[in-house]
């Protein structure tokens, strides 16, 4: 379970630097950095139901 925790405060971390850098006007270093949020937002859901699955 921490890797889930782990993975969340991953993607939240990315958002926060996506927001400073869509305000700062780089919106394609935004869009990749709300890419690879959304991408450990999946990667958490999945093991999410990885764990279900096992238990």
């Amino acid at each position: 379970m921490r890797e889930i925790k782990s993975l969340v405060e991953k993607a939240k971390k990315y958002l926060r630097s996506a927001e400073i850098l869509l305000k700062e006007g780089d919106y394609e270093s935004s869009v990749s950095r709300t890419y690879y949020a959304m991408f450990y937002c999946a990667q958490a859901i999945l093991l999410t139901k990885i764990y279900h699955f096992l238990s």
